[in-house]
């Protein structure tokens, strides 16, 4: 059974992340936990009169239920079953402490945009969480964002630094569950790769040697993300993955207030994982592709 972690704020953007998240594990077994938060200090609850807090309480209970009902009524599934959750903690908090009581496999988070003529990548929220060091694999599934089937999946990494096997199977795990194809790319400078990048780019080719894979190697370093979405474009990529270690690629998309100036576009599904995580699998083994093929190759 998956484990699935949701916060909502019942706003469209929730919903739409939502929707697509049940069409994603329609044929699996998942229990969903609907998690609502209010950001409140310790002080200012102990300061609250007893009715007003137990009114916050009844008040959020009741748009959870409904929020629970609205799912159930649209996108009722056998396989799926819901926990609903009210914390008076932080959203990043309340996180940790979902992620320590339950066997949650992935958060799921909706972005917009919002601002028109200044466009985030993230809304300020998901910002929020993916710097709170949440020892999870975040999904991010852009606002208005329709399910289609995942085909392609992108993995950009410059092999600088060791991908753990908790990482590669992850990563592999996703590919197979979609009958997808992987596509590993690697913007590197002018120099020819290192010592380390070939013992890394090994380690890679080894993990996904289950799973039909494709190398490609650009050169052009500094543009790092205006490659990774010309790559998107060009190889009709359905998911990106990437992995949120210290100084790399994904601090940056994560902060840059305007999607002119990086490149990437927030409009195909997002699926970050934490640099050391441990992940919580099924006891069942995926079945694996039986025909693997390695292409080294130039977009």
């Amino acid at each position: 059974m998956k484990h699935i972690l949701i916060p909502t704020d019942f706003s469209k953007n929730s919903w739409n992340a939502i929707v697509y998240i049940l069409q994603y594990y329609k044929t699996q077994v998942c229990k969903f936990y609907l998690l609502h938060t209010h950001p409140l200090k310790p002080s200012t609850i102990e300061n609250m009169p007893t009715f007003t807090l137990k009114s916050i309480i009844e008040q959020s209970s009741i748009q959870l239920q409904d929020f629970k009902e609205q799912i159930l009524k649209n996108y009722s599934n056998k396989l799926h079953s819901f926990e609903t959750l009210n914390e008076f903690l932080s959203l990043p908090k309340a996180i940790k402490s979902c992620l320590k009581k339950y066997p949650i496999h992935k958060i799921i988070m909706g972005t917009k945009q919002t601002c028109k003529h200044k466009p985030n990548l993230f809304g300020t929220t998901t910002k929020y969480i993916m710097d709170a060091k949440i020892n999870s694999p975040i999904f991010i599934i852009p606002d208005n964002y329709n399910h289609q089937p995942i085909k392609e999946v992108l993995f950009p990494t410059d092999l600088n630094r060791f991908y753990s096997e908790n990482e590669i199977n992850l990563i592999k795990q996703i590919t197979i569950e979609h009958n997808a194809t992987l596509r590993v790319l690697n913007i590197k400078g002018n120099k020819s790769l290192n010592k380390i990048q070939k013992y890394n780019l090994s380690v890679l080719k080894q993990g996904f040697n289950s799973i039909e894979t494709h190398y490609h190697s650009i050169n052009n370093y500094n543009k790092k993300e205006t490659i990774i979405n010309e790559c998107i474009e060009k190889l009709s990529i359905d998911l990106l993955i990437m992995v949120n270690y210290k100084h790399n690629i994904v601090k940056r998309i994560i902060h840059e207030p305007v999607i002119k100036k990086i490149g990437i576009k927030p409009h195909i599904p997002f699926l970050i994982i934490p640099e050391i995580m441990k992940i919580n699998t099924n006891t069942k083994t995926p079945i694996h592709h039986e025909n693997t093929t390695h292409n080294n190759t130039m977009v």
